[in-house]
C-alpha cells in the first residue's frame, strides 16, 4: 500500500473505463467547483450500495453546491452497470491494485477489493478531504458533503 493522499496533496492522474462507454481521465474531467471521487468495494456490498444511492438522491443539491460525484469499484463491467443503472453520475468499473495504490487505498489481497477510499477535491484538483477505511464500514455521506462545500463557498 502506498501512502495515503491527505489535505493539499494533488490528486494523481489517471484513467478509469466507464459504463456508459469510454473513459473518465481524473481529476480533470470533473471540471467542477468540488470534485467526490468514491472508491467503493463493490456492487454486492449493501453498504456502498446505500452510500451511492444517497448521493444520488442529493443530486439537485450537490449541483447547486457545485459538486460533481464519480464512483469506481473492481466490479466488472456488467456489475458496474447494475449499480450505474440506479445512480445519475459517472461509474466506472474495474479499478485495479495499481489504482490502489496510487490513491494509498486498503487492499484486501484475499478478495482482490479496494475498500473505502473517497475524497474531495478543489478546483485545482488539491485534496480538501480524504478518507480511508481498512474495512467494510466508514463511508461519506452526501448531505455532509453538500453542508461542507456550502461552508467552504461562504468563507470565500
Amino acid at each position: 500500500m502506498s501512502n495515503k493522499l491527505g489535505i493539499g496533496d494533488k490528486f494523481p492522474s489517471m484513467t478509469i473505463n466507464l459504463v456508459n462507454g469510454g473513459t473518465i481521465n481524473l481529476p480533470e474531467s470533473l471540471d467542477s467547483k468540488y470534485g467526490v471521487i468514491l472508491f467503493y468495494r463493490g456492487h454486492w456490498w449493501p453498504y456502498c450500495r446505500r452510500q451511492l444511492g444517497g448521493f444520488a438522491e442529493n443530486k439537485k443539491q450537490l449541483d447547486e453546491a457545485g459538486v460533481k460525484v464519480f464512483a469506481a469499484s473492481i466490479d466488472n463491467f456488467d456489475n458496474a452497470k447494475e449499480v450505474a443503472n440506479d445512480l445519475n453520475f459517472p461509474v466506472g468499473y474495474e479499478v485495479s491494485r495499481d489504482i490502489a495504490d496510487q490513491i494509498g487505498a486498503w487492499w484486501e489481497e484475499r478478495r482482490q477489493i479496494i475498500q473505502p477510499s473517497e475524497f474531495i477535491i478543489g478546483q485545482d484538483n488539491n485534496i480538501i478531504v480524504s478518507s480511508y477505511s481498512d474495512g467494510p464500514l466508514g463511508r461519506m455521506d452526501a448531505t455532509d458533503v453538500i453542508k461542507l462545500a456550502n461552508f467552504f463557498t461562504s468563507r470565500e
